[in-house]
């Protein structure tokens, strides 16, 4: 069991390159002991992926002019213990796939990222022969869709754009939103306390930015764990990560987050050393907004 589904291989010379980028992080990305925050990581999409490959592709850009669009749909994240300093850069190193599914109803773009830096402290100088070392990965699945089409209209079957092929070759299986909340097992999800959404929490996407949902829900874990007396609430940190959204959030809504906690069971080997794992939504759990799983360590 991953987090992080294996990257196939390239079908095209444009497939098989990677986009390299390096990032000097923010004070808030590294924990007091040394621990990447795994939404952070996601910058390195933009740096790496985005502006260092795809804007360079005249294929995606046509598409663009098009209204085509891919939308960030699932992400996974998987950090490694570290420790790692905010005055080093991580280097982020990714790439891209176009894929479909098997019934061909949704073309996807999908990226892998990994991110390396020196191991070492904030307030140290690193040892001069330091190697570099693995910090996280992250998968991002994309639908393709035309997003400010009309309704009938939105949905993206085919890809016509020079240098690609209309239907891409490599498949890739969708897994539904609310299958994420499967992991749970027989836990029961409960109603933590409403989320107002405001202008802070949102882009220039005009809805509440991605990395908003597991900021959010990783406070109300730890919220729930210290009030229940767990005595490592303060300590726990996410690990491995995965969000799957539905629909998006806007600013002026109000949603519950039904969560449960689990602290045993097959799914924390998902990511060595979980001590929990935390399932829920953003919304009605049968049609919700974002579903996340959490594994804390």
């Amino acid at each position: 069991m991953t987090l992080i589904p294996e990257l196939p291989p390239p079908k095209s010379p444009a497939e098989s390159e990677w986009g390299i980028a390096d990032v000097l992080p923010r004070y808030e990305d590294i924990t007091q002991d040394g621990r990447v925050v795994l939404t952070s990581l996601m910058q390195g999409l933009g740096a790496a992926v985005w502006r260092g490959m795809l804007d360079k592709q005249p294929a995606i850009n046509h598409l663009r002019n098009q209204g085509v669009l891919p939308i960030l749909r699932r992400v996974a994240v998987v950090g490694e213990p570290g420790p790692f300093s905010a005055a080093e850069p991580i280097r982020y190193r990714g790439t891209w796939r176009l894929a479909r599914e098997e019934s061909g109803e949704r073309l996807f773009l999908n990226m892998w990222l990994e991110a390396w830096a020196r191991s070492g402290s904030t307030f140290a100088p690193p040892a001069p022969d330091a190697p570099p070392a693995l910090a996280g990965r992250v998968f991002a699945e994309h639908v393709v869709t035309k997003p400010f089409a009309s309704k009938e209209e939105r949905k993206v079957t085919r890809l016509e754009a020079p240098g690609i092929p209309p239907l891409p070759e490599a498949v890739h299986h969708f897994e539904a939103t609310e299958d994420l909340l499967a992991l749970a097992g027989g836990a029961k999800l409960t109603e933590a306390d409403e989320v107002a959404f405001g202008l802070m929490h949102t882009d220039s996407n005009q809805h509440v930015n991605s990395l908003v949902y597991p900021r959010l829900f990783e406070e109300a874990v730890i919220e729930r764990l210290d009030r229940s007396g767990a005595p490592d609430a303060g300590r726990l940190l996410v690990r491995g990560l995965e969000m799957r959204w539905r629909k998006p959030c806007f600013a002026g809504d109000r949603v519950k987050i039904p969560l449960a906690i689990v602290r045993d069971g097959g799914e924390l080997g998902r990511v060595p050393g979980a001590r929990a794992l935390a399932v829920g939504a953003f919304g009605d759990v049968d049609a919700p907004h974002c579903t996340l799983a959490a594994w804390f360590g």
